[in-house]
């Protein structure tokens, strides 16, 4: 499958959040969000965990409950024109997600 929208880089501002995708809570210490990429609108899905890893070690603990927006980038499996080699998902996008009130890892 292929987008008519070509790979671009491009960060949404987390003033802006998207509030419309599905946040569920996936086993202890997981939760997962789907929904429409803001960019390419193909579906894409982000998940955090109690733990998130960098470059420089462990990154965390998330907290889902202080009302701010979190990071998300689209990864969805559509491929998109003029994706550079080695990213094997996504079409450049990042952007911010709202997640419900009361959601916890």
């Amino acid at each position: 499958m292929s987008s008519a929208v070509p790979y671009r880089v491009n960060d949404r501002p987390p003033a802006s959040p998207v509030t419309t995708f599905l946040w569920q809570p996936r086993g202890a210490g997981r939760v997962q969000a789907t929904g429409e990429c803001p960019e390419c609108r193909c579906v894409t899905t982000r998940i955090w965990e109690d733990v998130q890893y960098v470059t420089k070690g462990p990154s965390g603990p998330y907290t889902f409950d202080d009302g701010e927006p979190k990071y998300a980038r689209c990864a969805c499996p559509t491929w998109h024109v003029g994706r550079p080699a080695g990213v094997e998902k996504g079409c450049g996008a990042s952007f911010y997600l709202t997640p419900p009130q009361g959601l916890s890892l």
